[in-house]
């Protein structure tokens, strides 16, 4: 029998597709067309960019972290079963379900759900520990190796990425140029080990993790030679997403102690509630990223967003670096 290790593979192996994904044509109706047409924005006095990962920074296969839960309950339960036994789950008896998964995700959001946290984001890893526990594999519930590769498997079959044309060397150049950059995401654990295989610039040469179960530790180094580990916070830390205030809230008070004013600051993402709407609650400059059909989010039939509209739209990585 293979041990522990030998049934381990990279962790980014497991949550990028294993073929290359292209961004998908974008379909609007005529009244919309122009938040999906390229408008440039001089950002000379932007001194900070922080960004969205989803969408925005990488291809998601399913449009956006958290949406893949939406497939059919057959296909979920599969990829579960198929990804324990790549992890190396020997007896999968007990295991758990998608619908076990979905409902206690939807009950905890509920009950942590209230006026300052509107939008309330769990831990999957803790979701999975619950269920585990309640289902009495307290053997699977403890093997944090197993069951870090076992919920990245079932990630990368339900919602495989991969880069975004153009944002590596777009993170390079803005890097280069003086900008102090950030992250501002809804997101798992997974989700900073996808961004360091972004800065690897291509998936297939991102390190093997063999340690999987102290992934949360090896991230901050990569990240920090990019990155202002300051601002960066995902959803899963905070147990709140976008649109949310609290995530913003933490990145504008660490930049507001170096002197930044929200308008020196511009936030790329994807969606024009989650991302635009959000970003601009606190005064921030905005740009849409319209650049893949999947994961596009006009938002068109929610009130906050009737009036609101972005001080830029990319629809390429490379639009941004042109007006630096």
């Amino acid at each position: 029998m293979n041990s522990s290790n030998d049934r381990d593979t990279g962790l980014t192996d497991l949550l990028f597709s294993s073929t290359p994904l292209q961004p998908t044509p974008i379909s609007v109706e005529p009244a919309h067309i122009p938040l999906t047409q390229p408008k440039p924005l001089d950002l000379s006095e932007i001194q900070v960019i922080l960004l969205d990962v989803y969408g925005t920074l990488v291809i998601s296969g399913s449009g956006d972290v958290g949406t893949a839960d939406d497939a059919k309950h057959d296909a979920a339960n599969q990829w579960i079963r198929d990804a324990a036994i790549a992890a190396g789950v020997d007896d999968l008896s007990k295991i758990p379900i998608s619908n076990q998964l979905r409902d206690l995700i939807i009950a905890t959001n509920e009950a942590a759900r209230f006026e300052t946290n509107p939008k309330p984001e769990v831990d999957i890893l803790e979701i999975w520990r619950q269920v585990l526990d309640a289902n009495g594999r307290w053997d699977l519930a403890t093997n944090s190796k197993i069951l870090v590769n076992w919920i990245c498997g079932v990630e990368g079959r339900s919602n495989p990425v991969w880069p975004m044309p153009g944002a590596h060397d777009a993170l390079m150049t803005m890097k280069e140029n003086g900008r102090r950059l950030g992250i501002v995401s809804n997101a798992q654990f997974y989700t900073p080990l996808i961004v360091r295989a972004l800065m690897a610039n291509r998936p297939q040469d991102a390190k093997r993790d063999r340690s999987s179960d102290l992934a949360e530790r090896t991230i901050a180094g990569d990240l920090s030679s990019v990155f202002d580990l300051n601002a960066c916070h995902f959803s899963y830390r905070y147990r709140a997403a976008k649109p949310g205030p609290l995530l913003f809230d933490r990145a504008m008070r660490h930049l507001g102690s170096l002197g930044t004013s929200p308008d020196q600051v511009l936030y790329v993402g994807n969606d024009m509630l989650n991302d635009v709407w959000a970003a601009k609650e606190f005064g921030l400059r905005t740009a849409l990223f319209a650049g893949d059909g999947r994961s596009l989010r006009l938002r068109t039939d929610d009130a906050r967003c009737q009036n609101c509209l972005p001080d830029m739209v990319l629809t390429h990585w490379e639009q941004i670096v042109e007006c630096l």
